[in-house]
């Protein structure tokens, strides 16, 4: 699996292609396809709020670090927790998600280690893209 993330993880030089918190998240992005599920749906709200008749549709997109690399200590806090998010959540992609791949447990269990190790590397810089959708609904129609 080659292709590059839906969603970007890391906008600066500090995270490898190979990366394996990366692949991790590439392996989930494809094992909830095989259940219909898109994992980059909310960057695409913008047209169905419109196209379901809310007006003045806007985004704000906001990066949230995994890890305490942020500079501003605010963020620092979020990416611990978010980072705990991910770590507290791993265990339920080497089950039913990745089983959907074909993977074996021993694969399944050597992503997950292998994405576990990277995520203790302050010196990268990953984080997720949290889509914000402000809309108006209209003053006639509801």
């Amino acid at each position: 699996m080659q292709e590059l993330c839906a969603e970007p993880l890391c906008d600066d030089s500090t995270m490898a292609p190979n990366d394996p918190v990366k692949e991790m998240y590439d392996l989930t992005r494809h094992a909830f396809a095989c259940f219909g599920m898109n994992t980059t749906l909310p960057k695409e709200l913008g047209p169905m709020l419109g196209a379901a008749g809310f007006a003045n549709v806007q985004c704000e997109l906001r990066k949230v670090p995994i890890g305490t690399w942020a500079r501003d200590s605010t963020l620092r806090v979020i990416g611990l927790y978010q980072k705990e998010a991910v770590l507290l959540a791993m265990p339920a992609l080497a089950t039913r998600p990745f089983r959907a791949l074909g993977l074996s447990e021993a694969q399944s269990q050597m992503t997950l280690a292998m994405a576990r190790e990277g995520m203790n590397n302050p010196n990268v810089h990953r984080y997720f893209p949290y889509y914000f959708w402000f809309a108006q609904k209209p003053e006639t129609g509801w």
